[in-house]
């Protein structure tokens, strides 16, 4: 197991443990928030493009004898929660690009690949804090450097992306004992982070909580969600849209 696959587990349980406190009320409230550096929500730095980081998925399979690890789920939602973050972008407006396309650069696939790790390292080393206050992020507090200019696509992109995803499923044994004598629930976290393609600023960041069968309706439990927040966030064509509020 590389350090960089380490480093996102650790964030991974510590994500989850700092909101499984307030899970319930999260999800009766289906909560979803977005955090945006002044100069994107005002419009003076407009989006346009984005590249895609590779993202990151871990889920956990909750059982009456205790949890064990999902890998392939993990990478299949994982990929899920890209294409519903890129179709939801492009709805606004926004090109998408893949930060593995060599594009023009003429870089090879390892050249790339070395970037993309060392990008990927210093973002999930910065997730924690920046999880942790969010709030720093309108103050222009939180940057990955501008290494990130290295990336072929970073040319092509005004932003990032970053996705994240934790989350915990219950067998059928694990959820009837949970309606009967209380317990884990199902549920999940995900975090969309934008930082400047060309100087690594943390420019945005949507936290959301899907809840019970986020596996099987990802586009309810998950993908709407976004409409509201790049709205507020003016994400391309996305700009103040009082409808897309509504829910």
């Amino acid at each position: 197991m590389n350090s960089r696959w380490r480093k996102f587990l650790a964030f991974a349980t510590a994500a989850f443990m700092c909101v499984s406190a307030s899970t319930a009320l999260a999800l009766s409230l289906r909560i979803t928030s977005s955090y945006t550096q002044r100069k994107v929500s005002s419009g003076k730095f407009p989006i346009h493009s984005a590249c895609m980081m590779p993202p990151q998925g871990h889920l956990t399979k909750i059982g009456v004898k205790g949890a064990e690890g999902m890998t392939k789920e993990s990478e299949a939602w994982a990929e899920a929660l890209e294409a519903l973050v890129e179709s939801r972008l492009e709805t606004y407006g926004i090109a998408i690009y893949s930060s593995a396309n060599p594009l023009s650069s003429g870089a090879s696939d390892d050249e790339i690949r070395k970037v993309i790790s060392q990008v990927q390292e210093k973002f999930v080393a910065l997730s924690p804090l920046m999880n942790k206050k969010p709030g720093r992020i309108a103050k222009s507090a939180y940057t990955l450097g501008d290494q990130v200019g290295m990336l072929p696509c970073s040319e092509n992109s005004d932003i990032l992306i970053f996705v994240q995803g934790v989350g915990q499923v219950l067998t059928g044994g694990r959820a009837a004992m949970t309606l009967v004598v209380g317990g884990p629930a199902e549920a999940a976290d995900v975090f969309i982070t934008m930082a400047d393609a060309k100087t690594g600023e943390i420019l945005g960041l949507i936290k959301t909580y899907p809840g019970a069968g986020f596996l099987d309706n990802a586009e309810l439990e998950f993908g709407q969600r976004l409409d509201c927040p790049l709205s507020n966030m003016n994400i391309g064509s996305a700009r103040k849209n009082d409808r897309a509020c509504e829910n």
